[in-house]
C-alpha cells in the first residue's frame, strides 16, 4: 500500500471517522503551529484517540492509537487569544507505521487502511433504512437551527457517511467507537450499530450489547494469536 506522511493529533476519548467533518478549537501553541504548517504544506492531519501519557524526550505526551481517521484541516477563524477554530474534513483511514518526527509535534509515516471486499453481498435494506432514520431523528433533535440542520444533512450523501456519523456521534463508549473504526467490513459495522442501538433509549447504545461485542473482539484477537 502507498505510504504517506501525516501529522497526528492524539485526543483523549475522541475517534474520528473518515466520512465525517470534525469541528475543533485548537488552543495549545504547539498544535496551533501544527495546524498552520499542515495548511501551508498541504499535509493531512490524523486525529487519533489518545493512549495513556508517555514521556518523549522529557515531554509528557499522549500516544496515539495506531488506527485513526485523517482529514484536511481548514482554518475557519482565529480568535482574539490565538485559538484556532478549525474544521477537519475527513479524507480516509490509516494505520500509523513509523514515527518520522516526535517534536514539536508527531509526524507518522502511515498506510491506507481500507475496507476489505464483502464476501457475502450486502446487508439488508431494512437495517440501513433504520440507521438512516435514527440519524435523521438525532439531527432533528440536536441541531436546532433549521439552516444549519439542512446544510448538515445535505453533506451526508452516502451510506458510508451515515455509518460514520452514527459511529462518531451516537455511540458514547469510546472503546466501542475505536472498534468500529478498526473494523474493515461495512456489513459488520452496520450489523454492530443495528445491535447497539436497539436499547430502550433511542440514541444511546445498549450497554449489554457494548460489553458483549467488546468481549467477542477480545476473544477473537486472543484466538488469532493462539493460532
Amino acid at each position: 500500500m502507498k505510504l504517506q506522511k501525516v501529522a497526528v493529533l492524539p485526543i483523549p476519548d475522541l475517534v474520528f471517522f473518515p466520512g465525517t467533518s470534525l469541528p475543533l478549537y485548537v488552543v495549545e501553541p504547539v498544535f496551533i503551529r501544527m495546524i498552520r504548517e499542515c495548511v501551508d504544506q498541504n499535509m493531512l492531519v490524523g486525529i487519533s484517540m489518545a493512549e495513556p501519557l508517555v514521556y518523549i524526550y522529557g515531554h509528557r505526551r499522549p500516544s496515539p492509537k495506531n488506527i485513526c481517521g485523517i482529514g484536511k484541516p481548514i482554518i475557519l477563524e482565529e480568535l482574539y487569544d490565538g485559538t484556532l477554530k478549525v474544521l477537519i474534513k475527513g479524507f480516509g483511514r490509516v494505520k500509523l507505521e513509523q514515527v518520522q518526527q516526535n517534536l514539536p509535534y508527531l509526524i507518522y509515516e502511515c498506510e491506507e487502511y481500507g475496507d476489505l471486499p464483502e464476501p457475502n453481498g450486502f446487508i439488508s435494506d431494512d437495517k440501513i433504512e433504520r440507521l438512516k432514520g435514527l440519524l435523521d431523528a438525532w439531527i432533528l433533535e440536536t441541531i436546532t437551527d433549521s439552516v444549519e440542520r439542512e446544510h448538515f444533512q445535505e453533506n451526508i450523501s452516502s451510506m458510508k457517511q451515515v455509518v460514520d456519523y452514527i459511529s462518531m456521534f451516537l455511540i458514547q463508549d469510546h472503546e466501542m467507537r475505536q472498534l468500529l473504526l478498526e473494523n474493515t467490513s461495512m456489513n459488520e459495522r452496520i450489523q454492530m450499530l443495528d445491535t447497539l442501538l436497539k436499547g430502550p433509549t433511542p440514541y444511546l447504545e445498549d450497554t449489554t450489547a457494548v460489553q458483549a461485542i467488546k468481549s467477542y473482539e477480545i476473544l477473537e484477537k486472543t484466538a488469532k494469536v493462539g493460532h
